[in-house]
């Protein structure tokens, strides 16, 4: 019951998250925290708390869950403008590290080792943040712990062990290195050399093809991996202009909308079942909220940025109902596609 209710005030803190972002382009009445904290929630806080959940789950100890509590209290904390938020953030962070520590000991490997680099990267940002109170200067480094996190992840998923992963352990040194110093066209690179890479190996490739759940979670990975690409591709070449502007849109949302929620409408159907305990009957109505977040994103990248981001809240406000109508107890999420 604990992990239910947790659960569901993280998803409504990410609803609020949410609409603190689209009030910034839209100009309508919200509280000034949920419009200025939006990337810092969103980056920082939420997702990183999110995964938190996912890995206590996947521990099954005590003491795990006490990093998601940790980050929802930092959010809290955040949006009430009182408190010990840059603690909370750093013992946020902290958490997830000994989190992953712990996993790495039960399960050791190049997705245990990608992880541990992306949450130390995490805890770097999270520094840089309570030094400088910054979060344009810190967006790279969230978006690099993300992307490496998801990596590994679709490592470990796709059976890539190390006689499989040629040239990769130079590609995540590089980023590494590059998120570390701070360099954005270095993240860029290898942003785009990592896409290039996992869209190559990941064995969503072949699941594209298949049928039901399976051909839902590739092709939203691989299109998770575009966003990746072209957002790397731009940061490579530009940099990250910290003013804001199109260009900063374009490369941020890429990867914290196209990339990052492409992921979490792929697996959604997945990693419900186990956090919840409940199961899944998958559907092709799954694929019109993925479909309009695709469109929308592409309306941000061509310039109408705010209907792009209606469009980008529209497609996850579809994406919740739909993901909790069809939980059905006892079923095996990995079925073909049946009827809505």
């Amino acid at each position: 019951m604990l992990r239910r209710i947790l659960l569901a005030l993280l998803v409504l803190a990410l609803a609020a998250a949410l609409l603190g972002g689209l009030a910034r382009l839209w100009g309508f009445a919200l509280p000034a925290a949920l419009i200025a904290h939006h990337g810092l929630l969103m980056g920082g806080i939420l997702l990183p708390t999110l995964i938190s959940l996912e890995r206590a789950v996947a521990l099954s100890t005590r003491w795990s869950w006490t990093v998601p509590w940790l980050g929802l209290a930092c959010a809290l904390c955040l949006l009430a403008d009182t408190g010990p938020t840059e603690v909370l953030l750093l013992g946020l962070g902290g958490g997830l590290l000994v989190q992953h520590l712990a996993l790495a000991r039960r399960r050791p490997g190049l997705d245990a080792r990608v992880s541990l680099l992306a949450v130390s990267l995490l805890l770097v940002s999270d520094a840089r943040w309570v030094v400088s109170h910054n979060a344009p200067e810190c967006a790279p480094g969230w978006a690099s712990f993300l992307i490496l996190l998801i990596g590994a992840e679709r490592i470990e998923l796709s059976f890539l062990g190390n006689a499989r992963a040629p040239g990769l352990h130079w590609l995540l040194l590089g980023l590494g290195l590059s998120a570390l110093a701070g360099y954005p066209q270095g993240q860029g690179l290898g942003w785009l050399s990592l896409a290039v890479w996992l869209a190559r190996h990941d064995l969503a490739r072949r699941n594209a093809f298949r049928a039901g759940l399976a051909a839902y979670s590739g092709r939203a990975v691989l299109s998770g991996y575009f966003w990746l690409a072209l957002s790397g591709g731009q940061l490579a070449l530009t940099g990250l202009p910290y003013a804001g502007g199109l260009a900063f849109d374009r490369i941020t949302h890429g990867v914290f909308v196209g990339f990052v929620l492409s992921m979490i409408l792929a697996h959604g159907p997945i990693v419900l079942p186990a956090v919840a305990r409940c199961g899944m009957r998958f559907s092709r109505t799954f694929y019109i909220p993925l479909v309009l977040l695709h469109l929308s994103l592409a309306l941000r990248w061509l310039g109408w940025t705010a209907l792009g981001a209606a469009g980008n809240l529209a497609a996850l406000a579809i994406f919740g109902p739909l993901l909790l109508r069809q939980t059905r107890s006892g079923k095996n999420p990995w079925l073909a596609d049946r009827p809505a």
